[in-house]
């Protein structure tokens, strides 16, 4: 699978579902500094993810120590490529207040699709 390089960052695609509805969110940095991964609510409250009564909320610190709240919910499925992981939880938080970056994906998924990134080629091999 294709990634892209770009303003110092590496970019792709995933495809998330949830209760019967799915979509492709693009701009996801690829961050192997981060032990976990966010997703935009802006980008998925289109397929009714949004924060609910009964859902968790955890506090987080971004880049420079900035203090952020975001709330976890378990989704039906997160693709990366071709391999899918289901029945996760997600955290679900504001990473970039300019909209462009939609989301974060960290080690806790990367690890578990076998992600190889081969930075020479700009491509994330998945096992």
């Amino acid at each position: 699978m294709k990634i892209e390089y770009r303003d110092g960052l590496i970019y792709t695609s995933i495809n998330i579902s949830y209760k019967g509805n799915s979509k492709i969110i693009d701009n996801v940095v690829i961050d192997t500094g981060a032990a976990g991964s966010i997703i935009s609510p802006d980008a998925v409250d289109d397929i009714g993810i949004y924060a609910e009564l009964g859902d968790r909320i955890m506090e987080y610190y971004g880049v420079g120590g900035s203090s952020h709240i975001a709330f976890i919910k378990k989704i039906n499925e997160i693709k990366l490529g071709s391999q899918g992981i289901k029945d996760i939880e997600i955290d679900f938080g504001i990473i970039d207040t300019t909209g462009e970056i939609n989301g974060l994906i960290g080690l806790d998924i990367l690890i578990k699709v076998g992600a190889i990134i081969d930075l020479k080629n700009l491509n994330i091999d998945i096992s």
